[in-house]
């Protein structure tokens, strides 16, 4: 069993490891519910901005979906009217520390390159919406408010547990590839919370679930189903490759992703067939040693084509990958009942 297997074992279903941790998850998880009373009971420890605040997090640690779900509730803000901001801590980057603004209503700001992955995909695909990179959510929302003083709502990336600053809207993202793991709170399980913690969303987003679960069933009347849709499949120099274009053709994945698993599963249920995953940790930053790998597989296999995530892309198409025949799926978050949606917006 490789250490990728032994994590999987240990964190999704409830082996001899994960009951040895499972008194260290109730201490985590007291800790978690004494923190959010201190904020009920003392309001004013709390920011409280002029402009609407929208978060969009998830219980478990790891992906869930969160970024195409920002990227959806942007757009349609966007769409009818609004003018919006994004805030993203910019996870593993240069620029986690504090709050810097990457691009603006005109576009991408040189800071962008230092933003880290899932801050500079946002940034790139928000035409005209200005997206600041850091996990100081105050000084972010500051930034954004003096900077642009019409802002409607500014929609905070990963902030459900973020109690320093008042939200409007809690939206809360759960995946079924994956879900709630072993039902254990960290570190005997996969969760950042009590499933019970739920509750406190005012919307919760259930991807790609053809039944409620459980641990959702007691919130079902704020439940939105939704999936991610494939928009495109295109190569490094933006062209569109028609799926009907890959049949022929020796095709390996590549992604440093939460849950690498759905990534796989969209790409075999789009009717591509793959041949082969390489698969590395969340956030991966792929240096020049993993990118030197990839070149000679390329070599070594005759792959036509490394098929990867667009998050993944920012990172692999720098330096020496390239030089790599990649091609880059494009997702988007479409919801089921876009009418309860909206009633919620």
């Amino acid at each position: 069993m490789n250490w990728q297997q032994f994590i999987q074992s240990h964190l999704y279903s409830r082996t001899i490891l994960s009951w040895l941790l499972f008194p260290l998850s109730l201490i985590y998880m007291f800790i978690q519910k004494t923190r959010r009373s201190i904020y009920d009971l003392l309001p004013f420890l709390s920011y409280r901005s002029d402009v609407k605040i929208a978060s969009v997090g998830n219980l478990v640690s790891g992906g869930s979906g969160k970024t195409p779900v920002t990227l959806f509730l942007a757009g349609y803000l966007s769409k009818q009217g609004k003018r919006v901001a994004v805030s993203h801590r910019g996870y593993r980057s240069d620029l986690e520390k504090g709050a810097t603004l990457i691009s603006d209503r005109k576009g991408l700001l040189a800071a962008s390159v230092q933003a880290g992955d899932e801050a500079q995909l946002l940034a790139r695909k928000l035409k005209g919406i200005p997206v600041v990179a850091g996990k100081n959510r105050k000084r972010a929302i500051q930034l954004l408010t003096a900077t642009f003083p019409d802002l409607d709502w500014i929609i905070l990336d990963d902030s459900f547990q973020h109690l320093q600053v008042k939200h409007d809207l809690d939206i809360l993202v759960f995946n079924r590839e994956g879900g709630i793991g072993n039902g254990f709170v960290l570190p005997a399980g996969i969760l950042r919370e009590s499933p019970a913690a739920a509750g406190r969303a005012q919307l919760i987003i259930a991807n790609a679930y053809n039944v409620i679960p459980a641990y959702l069933i007691n919130y079902s009347s704020r439940i939105v189903k939704g999936k991610y849709r494939i928009v495109r499949i295109y190569d490094g120099s933006g062209e569109e490759i028609p799926v009907s274009g890959l049949s022929d053709k020796k095709i390996a994945l590549v992604s440093g992703i939460g849950r690498p698993s759905s990534f796989e599963k969209t790409v075999r249920e789009a009717g591509v067939e793959i041949s082969y995953h390489y698969r590395y940790p969340d956030h991966y930053s792929y240096d020049d040693s993993a990118l030197e790998y990839l070149n000679e597989e390329v070599s070594r296999q005759g792959w036509d084509y490394l098929l990867t995530t667009e998050k993944d892309y920012v990172k692999i198409a720098a330096g020496k990958g390239s030089s790599l025949p990649l091609a880059v799926l494009e997702i988007a978050f479409k919801p089921e009942n876009s009418d309860k949606l909206e009633a919620y917006l």
